[in-house]
């Protein structure tokens, strides 16, 4: 893929005549896209304007030609054919600190509002020497706006399903100071019944350049979301009443969280310096009445990243190493009330990462880069279950409350999820890549990754109720791979033009395997044999101003190689997707949009063996149209799935979690 611009804008019907040159961060540092070997798309702050999309992940699927899957709440992204586990593959940072969370629990994307971003940048493929664990197949880094003047802006919008939307943002900035404030807010009732959603969120960060040019930033991010659980439907239910949920309707999660990040940097004679330094705290309420699970989750993360990058002539060095100390107390109810614990366990992993990337010119066209990461990784989980009998000091008869007999304060442990264990692992990515820049406005690149990832705290171990063939998958080893890609780039006037294939042979990938039997119950976490993923991703785009077209495609191949499901496709992957546009302003107030989206046919989530259904493919189409009133107003009407499209985002074991049928939003801009 490659690297969408859109240019600056007196009035929507001005000719381009040039695309503005523009600088991308996929090595952190500034660097032409041109130049840079990577399979790279930025998005930035006016096209994310122009979107109108109303959350990260939707504006990405329409620009980014990303496949997000909800269920249940749980929104993951798909880069390169990993199905249902595809989100514990993809790393998402927010001006340089990791949003993914240390167990398999959900992304917040509710705690970045699109009205904060200034930019995004999705880095395809292989990108684990410069960003570590869980870029085994890429990166979505989101930029946050800094104050450049005093502006007030608000976004407000209404739609189907109960939807509501508003979010303010307030800046000031002057010469060597800034500060900038949000509050957002999100409310929906849902397509599905018991699928409601609320989230409330407020942003505060402050910048400052020094005298010698230094910047330093400073953000605190604050909110809580609640979610409905509405739960898989069978085949015959979700054609019939897609609507319709399978929960109690009380299923769900209450989620609190705390940021507090800083970054530092700046430019000497010898290079370029950076210091990213992060503070999170969650808390995670969910309830499963149908399963009686009632726990809560209350991570933890502290993060240290300085990097360096000298240059010398034709040679560039970066240089750095990321501290990272994750812990997660875990406590599981015995009701909903949330009185007795029945269960508690606390786990840590602790990180030290340091890592290195050479770039040397060979000429003014062509360059070659290497680099390595090592990483130590300390792992430790400590899990207590108590003897049910005892935790209330009354117990319910047929005449009533009466004295529980058996009450013991503190109450036993009981063997089964009671363990101890402690793991120590390292391991190590390379990169080595070319890129030769044959022409002004042409390059060709190549790259080989080895790859990694480690597993997650919840794929180590058993903690949280349920029953699996070890508590501790002490065996089991972080996913390691060659990537191998090779890219073409064009860059001229209004013509945008990126093409990049790609093999991916995973050799230990992680997944879950019913069949395992243990002395614990059955089900386990285990290293698969070696699993191969190839294909290609090309865009192109076209944009006179007034009017404008952009096209995206990927094609993936994926096989298993051994097991139950040698030769077969890896679940709730499609061979095909993606996403076209047309923008047209036919008079300088009005812009129009229409974007289709299509996704292929994949096999249902755990079909290993390719024996189900697969799920249909899809066509969406969304229609949108913003109106300027004024020089400080606007306002847009969207209309989403506009054909009422019934399709699956996801389904596992014959259990379909449908879509969003067509809505409407219709909504308004203020800036002053």
């Amino acid at each position: 893929m490659g690297a969408i611009f859109a240019a600056p804008r007196i009035g929507w019907a001005d000719e381009v005549q040039l695309l503005d040159a523009y600088v991308v961060q996929a090595r952190h540092f500034d660097q032409e896209p041109l130049d840079v070997p990577v399979d790279v798309v930025r998005i930035e702050r006016e096209s994310i304007e122009r979107s109108l999309a109303s959350s990260v992940p939707e504006l990405l699927e329409a620009e980014a030609n990303l496949y997000f899957s909800t269920v249940s709440g749980f929104t993951s992204v798909d880069m390169r054919g990993f199905g249902e586990g595809s989100g514990l593959r993809s790393l998402i940072l927010v001006d340089g600190q990791v949003l993914n969370p240390a167990d398999m629990g959900r992304i917040n994307w509710e705690q970045v509002p699109l009205n904060s971003v200034e930019s995004i940048e999705v880095l395809r493929g292989g990108q684990n020497v410069l960003y570590g664990d869980k870029a085994l197949t890429g990166v979505i880094k989101i930029e946050t706006r800094r104050a450049t003047e005093s502006s007030l802006n608000t976004v407000a919008r209404i739609g189907s399903f109960g939807q509501t939307q508003a979010s303010l943002a307030a800046e000031v900035g002057e010469g060597t100071w800034s500060l900038r404030a949000g509050l957002d807010r999100t409310e929906s009732e849902g397509y599905r019944a018991a699928s409601e959603s609320e989230s409330r969120s407020g942003y505060l960060a402050a910048g400052y350049t020094l005298k010698n040019g230094d910047d330093v930033d400073l953000r605190l991010s604050v909110g809580e979301v609640h979610l409905g659980y509405p739960g898989g439907l069978e085949e015959a239910l979700y054609k019939s009443d897609p609507q319709s949920s399978t929960s109690s309707g009380l299923d769900g999660s209450d989620t609190r969280y705390l940021t507090l990040t800083t970054r530092a940097d700046g430019q000497r004679d010898w290079g370029s310096w950076e210091l990213l330094a992060g503070y999170e705290r969650r808390s995670i309420e969910s309830s499963f009445y149908a399963t009686e699970s009632f726990n809560l989750n209350q991570p933890e993360r502290y993060n240290l990243k300085p990097r360096l990058r000298f240059e010398r002539e034709l040679t560039a060095l970066i240089l750095g190493f990321d501290l990272s100390y994750d812990t997660l107390t875990n406590q599981r109810f015995l009701t909903s009330e949330r009185r007795y614990v029945l269960a508690q366990a606390e786990l840590e992993e602790s990180r030290v990462s340091p890592y290195f990337l050479l770039e040397r010119a060979l000429s003014d066209s062509l360059s070659l880069s290497g680099g390595l990461r090592q990483e130590w990784v300390s792992y430790q989980v400590d899990s207590e279950t108590y003897d049910a009998t005892q935790l209330t000091p009354t117990r319910t008869t047929n005449r009533g409350e009466l004295p529980n007999p058996n009450y013991k304060s503190p109450p036993d442990t009981v063997e089964e999820g009671t363990f101890n264990e402690r793991i120590d692992q390292n391991g190590f990515a390379a990169e080595f890549s070319m890129n030769w820049r044959f022409h002004h406005n042409w390059s060709l690149w190549a790259g080989y990754d080895r790859v990694y990832r480690y597993p997650v705290f919840d794929e180590r171990a058993s903690y949280q109720g349920a029953i699996q063939a070890q508590e501790v998958a002490d065996s089991l080893d972080a996913e390691e791979g060659n990537n191998y890609e090779l890219g073409l780039k064009y860059i001229q006037g209004r013509h945008e033009f990126f093409a990049t294939a790609f093999l991916l042979k995973m050799e230990n990938e992680i997944a879950y395997d019913d069949t395992v039997v243990g002395p614990s119950g059955t089900g386990l976490n285990v290293n698969l044999g070696p699993v191969d993923r190839y294909g290609v991703n090309l865009s192109y785009r076209y944009d006179r101003g007034h009017w404008g077209y952009s096209l995206q495609v990927n094609y993936i191949e994926t096989k298993l190689r051994s097991g139950v499901g040698d030769g077969n496709h890896v679940p709730l992957v499609p061979r095909f997707g993606g996403v076209n546009r047309v923008w047209w302003a036919p008079v300088d107030w009005l812009e129009l949009q229409l974007t289709h989206r299509y996704l292929g046919e994949r096999y249902q989530g755990g079909d290993l063996s390719n024996s189900l259904p697969q799920v249909d493919a899809y066509h969406l189409f969304d229609v949108q149209a913003e109106a300027r009133v004024s020089e400080h107003c606007s306002v847009f009407f969207v209309v989403n799935n506009a054909f009422d499209q019934l399709y699956a985002e996801s389904a596992s074991y014959e259990l379909y979690y449908p879509g969003d049928g067509r809505s409407f939003e219709l909504g308004v801009k203020l800036n002053f």
